[in-house]
């Protein structure tokens, strides 16, 4: 059975999607098939998976695959009640077998306004309003069921928009990154609240989709944990004092606000006192440089280092064991994460 799954957290800047991309590559690389889902208008899921291709760079370079806003585009317009999953053309990466994209589109910022209006319309007697509410729903399972997907890995903007909505409601299981700031305090303070509150209006939507026959989907993700990420460590060991501090606030506040009473549903196991599925420390010039070659970070090739020297010389020695070491450590993060969601 197919695992959806989404990383998000409104506040931006939290490395969500680049978090998302190695995941994804890394389920991949120990045997599962797994598809991404770039539901961000931004479009960077889509830009980091065919940073891979060689051509991508030529002006002339048409992406291949449909794209998320064409796929839903004749549900938005009313001229199909579902939308079917043989028409989807999807794009397997370059160097990650079984690593699928559906890829995004700039103008998938239209959606906002006509998930919006579902969301407003649903509970109407509207059947137009309700077969969108619940079409990407459908296209997912469609999707992840037909084309025997392991994993869909749902990329979302930092927004609480209707987009973000649709997507997060659609989702199994929810991952949220975090950076130990008082930005990110501030955002978790609220995200409880205003995801359960997404969950609350579901199930009276749920309710006005029976009479009409549309089937509801269950729209309660739960919460896989959270990960804690682009902190500094002093000495090369230890996080700094500041990031500590900023960490144990945090903590605190996803037991009251987040996972407490009218909070989040938390997934089995979840851990209340350590609720830090993966810890990832600054990575540096590793991820620019993986963005380059739509990499992993943990699967940046010495060759590629000469991205990052002064001279264009690649490195060698004591100059790339600090890489490797770091790049070993972060695999071991992202292992943690996939295992969660597993």
């Amino acid at each position: 059975m197919t695992k959806i799954v989404t990383l998000y957290n409104n506040k931006g800047g939290v490395s969500k999607t680049t978090t998302l991309f190695n995941v994804a590559v890394y389920l991949s690389t120990i045997g599962k098939r797994v598809l991404i889902v770039d539901c961000d208008p931004q479009c960077n899921a889509t830009e980091l998976f065919f940073a891979a291709r060689e051509d991508v760079d030529n002006p002339d370079f048409d992406l291949p695959g449909t794209s998320i806003y064409n796929a839903l585009l004749p549900r938005f317009k009313g001229q199909q009640a579902t939308i079917e999953e043989s028409a989807i053309q999807l794009t397997e990466h370059n160097h990650y077998s079984g690593l699928f994209l559906f890829r995004g589109d700039m103008e998938f910022a239209r959606a906002e306004t006509y998930f919006g209006t579902a969301w407003n319309q649903a509970i109407t007697e509207n059947i137009h309003e309700k077969n969108t509410y619940v079409v990407f729903d459908r296209l997912m399972r469609s999707l992840g069921e037909k084309r025997k997907f392991d994993f869909i890995l749902c990329d979302v903007g930092p927004s609480t928009g209707a987009i973000s909505r649709t997507v997060i409601l659609s989702c199994d299981e929810l991952v949220i990154p975090l950076v130990p700031d008082r930005f990110c305090y501030q955002a978790v303070k609220l995200l409880g609240q205003i995801i359960k509150e997404w969950i609350d209006r579901h199930k009276v939507i749920s309710e006005a989709l029976v009479p009409f026959e549309v089937q509801p989907f269950p729209g309660e993700p739960k919460l896989a944990g959270t990960v804690v990420q682009n902190f500094k460590v002093h000495s090369g060991v230890k996080a700094k004092q500041s990031y500590v501090k900023w960490q144990e606030k945090i903590t605190d506040q996803i037991n009251v606000s987040l996972t407490g009473p009218g909070g989040l549903p938390v997934k089995a196991g979840f851990n209340r006192k350590n609720p830090y599925i993966a810890s990832i420390r600054d990575v540096a010039v590793l991820a620019p440089v993986a963005q380059m070659f739509g990499r992993a970070i943990f699967d940046i090739q010495q060759e590629h280092t000469r991205e990052a020297s002064t001279d264009g010389s690649m490195y060698y020695g004591s100059v790339w064991t600090p890489w490797e070491e770091r790049m070993d450590a972060y695999k071991q993060e992202i292992a943690k994460i996939s295992k969660a969601i597993s």
